[in-house]
């Protein structure tokens, strides 16, 4: 471990001194380059689609404001459709319970009628027994009376 711990430090020596006296042998400072780069065609390009997506924005914001507008005026119409639609649900209500009042004094009135019905037959049945009572008696009196004539 002390022979690598050696070898380190021994090249780490070698090094300084050799760039050191690299640098003694070329005092003349390096001098930067500088690069230049003509990009001016994609920065056209850029700007090109830059301004083609602009364009396409201003397009969709118009597109958005209208359908807004379309969609308000059609809400305003579901609005007013909806009051309606409750004003004849009411009405229909009204009548379903108009209705069902008439059919319930229609049940009643039918019921009253058959009943009266009933008893009107009742009637007419008692009525036919009473008359035949009445010429069954007829009859006997009619009888009695020729019986006491022929005494």
């Amino acid at each position: 471990m002390n022979q690598k711990k050696a070898f380190y430090l021994l090249s780490s020596i070698l090094i300084f001194f050799i760039g050191f006296s690299y640098s003694q042998f070329n005092p003349k400072p390096t001098e930067p380059v500088i690069i230049t780069f003509d990009n001016s065609a994609e920065v056209k390009q850029y700007k090109s689609n830059l301004l083609n997506l602009q364009l396409q924005l201003d397009e969709l914001d118009t597109q958005l404001i209208t359908s807004l507008g379309e969609l308000n005026t059609t809400k305003q119409k579901l609005i007013l459709l909806s009051s309606k639609v409750q004003v004849l649900e009411d009405k229909l209500r009204s009548s379903q319970e108009s209705y069902n009042l008439s059919e319930s004094a229609l049940k009643e009135n039918n019921s009253k009628l058959l009943e009266l019905e009933s008893d009107l037959k009742i009637t007419k049945d008692t009525l036919s027994n009473s008359e035949m009572d009445l010429e069954l008696t007829l009859l006997e009196l009619e009888l009695a009376n020729k019986h006491l004539q022929a005494q």
